[in-house]
């Protein structure tokens, strides 16, 4: 577990082991989620630009099975 110090300016500097095992790079961007007064959730942002050619032929029938899914329900 790495313990961090907020600075004045209420920035803290993420450790090394955390940065490594997310693979979070300068510039990048991280989103801070509160959970309770005592915890926050870190979660790495991932620009949509990055998903980029992700989508391929079994993700089309995944959805068309969906697609059949919803068309099934009664509302």
């Amino acid at each position: 577990m790495a313990k961090v110090k907020v600075t004045r300016n209420y920035q803290v500097t993420l450790p090394e082991e955390v940065r490594e095992r997310m693979a979070i790079e300068e510039g990048e961007y991280v989103e801070i989620v509160p959970v309770d007064q005592r915890r926050a959730l870190l979660r790495k942002i991932i620009p949509v630009e990055k998903l980029a050619g992700t989508w391929d032929e079994e993700m089309d029938e995944i959805m068309e099975e969906i697609r059949r899914l919803w068309r099934s329900w009664k509302l």
